[in-house]
């Protein structure tokens, strides 16, 4: 499955904090980020900073690959393993990347929490610019999960107990050509062991940031639990390039990855708006 994702001037900022747990809504703050996507016409990652970052073939559990930030970009796509409990995906901030989610598409294992946190503050609010999660199972197209808005750093959440594809998508986005995001639901058996993550590192996601903030974000984000695991940079219109951050994260509590997230979110919302 490939996506297109363009990448957008970046401008000021604000920060703002939220937190929206399962079909409610929860609130606090911490750290977090993610979103990727391919440039388009782009073949090979442009630069990646892990050298550990290769996808490859397994024929057997003990040899899977590992998270390669250069094809997750160019698929905006991630395949997870029994080790991850929790995948963050990101709503980006608009000024960074026009993209609705990151990842796109994921595949997952049953018992699988998936978070989906608001990161975008583009329109610099009070409450930044809110989002919403539908979820819908493709069987029967039942509708699992319905949310009001998510303010900026507040997240969505649902644990995908049953094997089968669903479809997420932002109610708010009135744009038909909008790409709805996919979630392939597998057994633990037929996902390959991904040799990025472990029993420690609950949770993975991907984060965005200024492609010249890297030193910072590379000094600073492996902070309170997070591991980068790779990272891929994408050229952008007039030198406005982006970072693409996989990373994993020890804690599994649903509060603290969701306050992490958008704590990280915030350095994220200040250093583009100090540009």
């Amino acid at each position: 499955m490939n996506i297109s994702l363009s990448i957008i001037a970046l401008t000021v900022s604000a920060a703002a904090i939220l937190v929206l747990s399962g079909a409610g809504i929860h609130s606090s703050v911490e750290t977090v980020y993610a979103q990727v996507n391919v440039l388009p016409g782009t073949e090979e990652p442009a630069n990646t900073t892990s050298s550990e970052g290769g996808v490859g073939s397994s024929t057997a559990p003990t040899a899977g690959p590992r998270f390669n930030a250069g094809d997750i970009a160019q698929t905006n796509s991630m395949k997870l393993d029994s080790d991850v409990h929790n995948l963050v995906v990101l709503i980006p901030d608009k000024r960074l990347v026009n993209q609705g989610f990151l990842p796109l598409d994921a595949t997952i294992v049953e018992g699988t929490k998936v978070i989906w946190s608001n990161a975008d503050n583009s329109t610099m609010s009070p409450q930044g610019t809110p989002h919403g999660i539908s979820l819908v199972q493709d069987s029967d197209n039942q509708v699992l999960l319905t949310t009001g808005t998510i303010p900026f750093g507040d997240a969505a959440q649902y644990t995908f107990d049953t094997a089968g594809t669903y479809t997420f998508s932002d109610p708010t986005n009135t744009d038909p050509a909008a790409p709805k995001g996919k979630v392939n639901v597998i057994a633990p058996a037929n996902a390959p062991d991904n040799l990025s993550t472990n029993s420690s590192q609950a949770t993975a996601g991907l984060f965005v940031v200024q492609a010249d903030e890297k030193d910072y974000f590379d000094q600073h984000f492996n902070t309170l639990g997070y591991h980068i695991e790779d990272s891929y940079m994408i050229p952008g219109p007039e030198g406005n390039d982006i970072q693409v951050y996989v990373y994993t994260q020890k804690s599994g509590k649903d509060s603290t990855i969701i306050d992490r997230t958008a704590l990280k979110s915030t350095f994220v919302d200040d250093h583009i708006g100090e540009d």
